[in-house]
């Protein structure tokens, strides 16, 4: 399928009867319907929605599509919606959906890197479950300490 122009786009949007959308209503009201927060949605408020995600979708497409010409090609790749994804901040948000592509040599450096980075403030942030048991075993070692202690205590009285 050829790539569309912006223009071809704009006129395609215009041609749409008012009222409808080119996603299906009932995919998206069951996309909804999976947040457990939501138990009830008007159709109305479905409507919104999904031509909401239509206009998004094809934003983020049309950027990518002038990524893909910017490199001479009709086709957008992965690496153009990357590349908006990097590029244009109302994107941002996707970098974790849509990382860019690295070599695998790249990601084991860069892996790398961040395990020696946590690592000296791994030895900071200790688990708190962790710190209540050795404060327990710090206040049990007082308490046998001063029992300890106090027998000592008790058998110098004795002896003397």
């Amino acid at each position: 399928m050829p790539a569309e122009t912006t223009e071809e786009t704009t006129k395609q949007t215009a041609e749409r009867q008012l009222g409808t959308t080119t996603f299906p209503l009932a995919r998206i009201k069951r996309l909804i319907k999976e947040d457990k927060d939501i138990s009830l949605i008007s159709t109305d408020a479905t409507f919104c929605i999904t031509y909401a995600a239509e206009l998004f979708i094809e934003y983020l497409v049309s950027e990518a599509l002038d990524k893909a010409k910017q490199e001479k090609r009709k086709s957008v790749f992965y690496k153009d919606l990357a590349k908006v994804v990097k590029d244009v901040e109302p994107f941002e948000f996707l970098e974790d959906v849509i990382p860019t592509t690295m070599t695998l040599k790249a990601a084991i450096e860069k892996r790398k890197q961040v395990l020696n980075e946590d690592t000296p403030a791994k030895k900071q942030k200790t688990d708190p479950i962790q710190e209540e048991e050795e404060d327990e075993d710090e206040e049990e070692n007082k308490m046998e300490e001063d029992t300890a202690m106090e027998e000592n205590t008790e058998q110098k009285e004795l002896k003397s």
